[in-house]
């Protein structure tokens, strides 16, 4: 099977994702290289903006170029316009349907991280009417990943513990089936340290599943909220720490509702006022003369570090999110001693 021109990845887990990445770069070797080369990836995304490096890679070749997997997260979170340029940059990459690659050592895999609700994703209509996103509908291009969900869970925990020589008895996948969220980072690490515990058959012992955050999927509202109003610190820490609420999706998930929140209380204090419920509005308005500007403008900049912090490697998931909580306790505390 031939190797598409470029891909587009359409998955809203970032786990899976990934898998889907090292299914399709393993699938179709670099054409023309030695039997023991493999595509190097280069890493962009969409969020910080394409930069001239990114078109360096997209348009240039050197003499002695090596096989190079372009890939671009979060997609859709370019500007329309850019959008729109970068697609009639792919195009000519399509070439002719039977007819050789005009770029066979690049491969560009652009990642639209979006839901998909009833088979369909839940994109802008300006991103689906994209001439290379229509182009790779017409020639299979398209790689959809679903996110999981109960009927597909007991599937990926069956999967990940056989990768890690992990044989479950069936009513200990029935539990971990219902005790974990469907986010496969997490579920990932839970199956990580269920495997220290196995003996060397990969048998784990009767309570081994007592090891395991049997906490209900955290509600990153909520915790904001405790962080807010301080009024819960241990029960915080025990979240974060204890039950492992980590993961690259999770701490991306809370830094955009750390962005959003940051936004509200700005209009709370510059308007206009956001329209929102009476009871909440006064809390934000509250919170938004606690903090003042100078406060507001801190919670973007945390946010943005622990993303920076992530997506260059300087922290770990964990880390930069133990640090965001650290940070905002401190934050809100000095919002009240103020007042």
């Amino acid at each position: 099977m031939s190797r598409p021109a470029y891909s587009l990845c359409l998955c809203p887990d970032s786990r899976l994702l990934r898998g889907c990445l090292d299914r399709l770069l393993a699938v179709h070797a670099p054409s023309g290289s030695s039997p023991h080369e493999h595509w190097q990836r280069v890493v962009f995304w969409g969020d910080e903006g394409l930069g001239p490096s990114f078109w360096e890679e997209l348009n240039l070749q050197g003499l002695f170029a090596s096989p190079k997997a372009l890939v671009l997260r979060n997609a859709q979170a370019l500007p329309a316009d850019v959008l729109k340029t970068l697609s009639k940059a792919l195009l000519p990459l399509a070439g002719k349907p039977d007819a050789p690659l005009p770029r066979p050592l690049l491969w560009p895999l652009l990642c639209f991280e979006a839901p998909i609700e009833k088979g369909k994703p839940k994109l802008p209509a300006h991103i689906l009417q994209l001439p290379c996103w229509l182009e790779a509908e017409k020639r299979g291009w398209l790689e959809v990943t679903q996110s999981l969900n109960p009927a597909t869970l007991p599937a990926f925990i069956r999967a990940e513990s056989e990768s890690l020589g992990l044989t479950l008895r069936p009513e200990d996948l029935h539990l971990l089936a219902r005790a974990l969220p469907p986010d496969a980072a997490f579920i990932a690490s839970e199956i990580l340290k269920l495997s220290l515990l196995a003996d060397a058959e990969g048998r784990l012992p009767r309570d081994a599943l007592s090891f395991v955050a049997h906490a209900q999927e955290l509600s990153i509202f909520e915790l904001l909220r405790k962080v807010q109003q301080r009024s819960d610190a241990p029960a915080v820490w025990r979240q974060v720490l204890e039950d492992k609420i980590s993961g690259e999706s999770m701490v991306f998930a809370f830094t955009a509702i750390v962005l959003r929140e940051a936004r509200l209380l700005w209009q709370c204090l510059a308007g206009p006022a956001p329209f929102l419920p009476q009871q909440a509005a006064l809390q934000k308005k509250i919170a938004a003369e606690s903090l003042g500007y100078a406060g507001i403008a801190r919670l973007w900049d945390l946010a943005l570090r622990t993303d920076k912090g992530i997506k260059s490697g300087e922290r770990s998931p964990d880390q930069a999110f133990e640090m965001l909580i650290g940070e905002l306790f401190v934050l809100f505390g000095e919002g009240r001693k103020q007042h």
